[in-house]
């Protein structure tokens, strides 16, 4: 008989373990690592201007406790041309002016940017990046700015 209750009250704390943890708030986590490196511009883009600099931050949303991946990362960076390679950009498209680049960062420090103007340019979306959905990519003459969604 002691036993059979032992039985049912580990059955019993088994169930409601089970119950308290399905129950958890399994919201999405946003995991923002920062980047230096070229694998952005290997991976994602063709014939890409020559650049001297490149700094992005690689975006995730997971699950916060039960998660199955893999996910599809999104980039947003900052990619500073040479002289030479910005100068032959700005010749080579037709670029548009637009009012205020709308890309937010959540790690990477943005504030000496540049006042612009910024320039997009359709084209040249077209050309450079591949395998992504571009939302963002703007050119000030010398700075890259840009925001890919990996599908």
């Amino acid at each position: 008989m002691r036993n059979l209750r032992k039985r049912i009250c580990l059955f019993a704390a088994f169930a409601l373990l089970l119950c308290s943890l399905t129950a958890c708030d399994n919201k999405p986590v946003k995991n923002v690592k920062t980047y230096e490196n070229d694998y952005v511009i290997e991976h994602y883009t063709k014939d890409f201007p020559e650049y001297e600099k490149i700094e992005y931050e690689q975006i995730v949303w997971s699950a916060k406790y039960f998660d199955i991946g893999p996910h599809e990362p999104r980039y947003r960076g900052v990619i500073t041309l040479t002289e030479e390679a910005a100068a032959a950009l700005r010749e080579k498209y037709e670029w548009k002016e637009v009012s205020e680049p709308s890309i937010e960062f959540d790690a990477l420090d943005v504030k000496d940017l540049g006042d612009g103007p910024w320039l997009t340019c359709e084209q040249f979306k077209k050309d450079a990046v591949k395998f992504v959905n571009v939302n963002c990519l703007y050119f000030d003459g010398k700075v890259i700015i840009f925001d890919f969604q990996v599908t």
